[in-house]
């Protein structure tokens, strides 16, 4: 269980990922013919939005460090970002402190601990309605850094609320409606058999995966098996399919320089990595740089494609992942990406 950008996932029972199979891919999301995307260039706002931005940017190559600056101001950030203090009012301990209060208040939680191997992270046991008690770890990195790192999230109280509603979603299942359906990229996680009997997840490239969400107020909800009922996992992703091209009627383009582009959908950005799943987005890419592009996947909710061909592109792409790694807030993928034969895998430095 974790913080919309809370996304919510049930360990036990789990939802996990299946292995690969030829028959079982999900299919890359092709546009329907009477999809328009509307594309709107922002306006860049350059912000230095933490120390160790400035760090890593006295060591970029060919002088990139603008660059860099601007690109990570991209995720969340508009042109009004605070100073950031150097000093926060609360250490991430005492956020989680906060989060665990305000889980035991509600009814179906029955235990919360605290992970001792790591500061930001709570077990937390929830009651299932009779069923099966559903387990699941909370990270508070995520709110702790858009609270205090990005600035995105100027009320704690409501960030707070928002991650806990998030997780209460796991037991208060919504219901399952097509029009919020979404293949999504996220992180690859560890599985068994028994999770491969369930999961609706299949492996993709490197360390990331194409699960199926649903978009609730409160968070994206992974799906099982078990939460279609009687519909077809083809229903689920030919709904997926339509639902992600209406949402990229919002998706932002931005030119971070000659070489490198910067992706978002605007109105829901922990969608935007689904667009890599469209033929439409590798048309603007190629149309962009026809001599091929890099992707990365560094945050949850931006994408971002660098010209194959521009001088020190993979030294570009390694040292704006290893940033956002650094930073930790809703980081996706540390590998690079591009696309061969219509399909995403995994670049060797």
């Amino acid at each position: 269980m974790h913080e919309r950008t809370p996304e919510t996932r049930r360990v036990n029972p789990v939802r996990r990922n299946a292995p690969q199979t030829a028959a079982g891919r999900l299919p890359p999301l092709s546009p329907a013919p009477e999809a328009r995307m509307r594309i709107v260039n922002l306006s860049a706002g350059l912000a230095s939005i933490l120390t160790p931005a400035a760090a890593y940017a006295d060591t970029t190559h060919q002088g990139n460090a603008d660059m860099f600056k601007t690109l990570l101001s991209k995720i969340g950030l508009s042109s009004q970002v605070q100073p950031i203090s150097a000093t926060p009012p609360e250490t991430i301990a005492d956020l989680r402190d906060a989060v665990a209060a305000r889980l035991r208040s509600e009814p179906e939680v029955e235990e919360v601990a605290i992970d001792s191997d790591n500061p930001a992270v709570l077990q937390v046991r929830l009651a299932n309605g009779g069923g099966e008690a559903v387990m699941g770890s909370v990270d508070v990195t995520n709110i702790y850094g858009r609270l205090y790192t990005l600035r995105n999230d100027g009320d704690r109280k409501a960030a707070i609320e928002k991650l806990v509603q998030s997780v209460l979603v796991t037991v208060r299942r919504p219901e399952l409606d097509l029009q919020h359906v979404f293949a999504n990229i996220r992180f690859q996680q560890p599985g068994n058999e028994q999770d491969a009997a369930t999961s609706l997840a299949e492996e993709l490239a490197g360390d990331v995966a194409i699960v199926l969400q649903l978009d609730t107020p409160q968070s994206l909800v992974g799906l099982s098996r078990a939460d279609l009922g009687e519909r077809s996992v083809a229903q689920i992703r030919q709904a997926a399919q339509g639902n992600i091209l209406r949402e990229m009627s919002t998706l932002r383009e931005e030119r971070v320089n000659d070489h490198m582009i910067a992706y978002r959908i605007d109105d829901n950005p922990p969608l935007t990595p689904a667009i890599v799943l469209t033929d439409e987005f590798w048309v603007m890419v190629d149309k962009n740089f026809p001599d091929g592009a890099l992707l990365i996947l560094r945050q949850r909710d931006e994408v971002a494609v660098i010209d194959r061909k521009a001088p020190s592109a993979l030294i570009t792409a390694r040292q704006l992942i290893d940033m956002a790694k650094h930073r930790g807030v809703d980081f996706l993928s540390d590998r690079i990406f591009e696309r061969r034969d219509g399909r995403l895998v995994t670049v060797t430095e």
